[in-house]
């Protein structure tokens, strides 16, 4: 089982934050304070619930077994890879993916396809990176790293 936090950084401290990934890393795995809140929501947009749910159904109902969808929460099955279960907060997405990695790499791809922005954390392995690599103006070369 992998439990990721999977966070839209600011467009205007993406720049910002490149080449700082483990402070961001070590920022948003903090515990839920007030203080923790106040930052979190400094960096980060608030999620846009209908586009991840549109890049969900779009990009994993085609190949997903089942989707159970709740409150706010998908539960979502594929017959070979697993189960991965995701929910939201203001400015984050929960997802827990029980079985192959591949699981993990077909939740990412989706996420991409709505915005190049995210961020995600893996805090019981102390795994972090972009889902996307990030394209500076300056460079034809990608930094970052994607998880899994």
């Amino acid at each position: 089982m992998r439990t990721y936090g999977i966070y839209k950084i600011k467009e205007t401290y993406q720049d910002f934050v490149l080449g700082r990934e483990r402070l961001l890393y070590d920022l948003l795995k903090a515990d839920e304070t007030d203080t923790h809140l106040q930052e979190v929501r400094y960096l980060c947009d608030r999620l846009e619930i209908s586009s991840i749910e549109k890049a969900i159904m779009n990009e994993l109902g085609k190949n997903f077994h089942t989707i159970d969808a709740g409150d706010m929460n998908y539960t979502l099955t594929h017959p070979l890879k697993g189960t991965i279960d995701v929910g939201f907060s203001s400015h984050a997405l929960h997802a827990t993916c029980h079985g192959s990695r591949m699981l993990d790499l077909d939740l990412f791809v989706a996420l991409s396809s709505a915005e190049d922005r995210y961020f995600a954390i893996m805090d019981e392995s102390r795994e972090w990176g972009w889902l996307k690599p990030i394209r500076t103006p300056d460079s034809a070369m990608s930094r970052g790293c994607l998880l899994a």
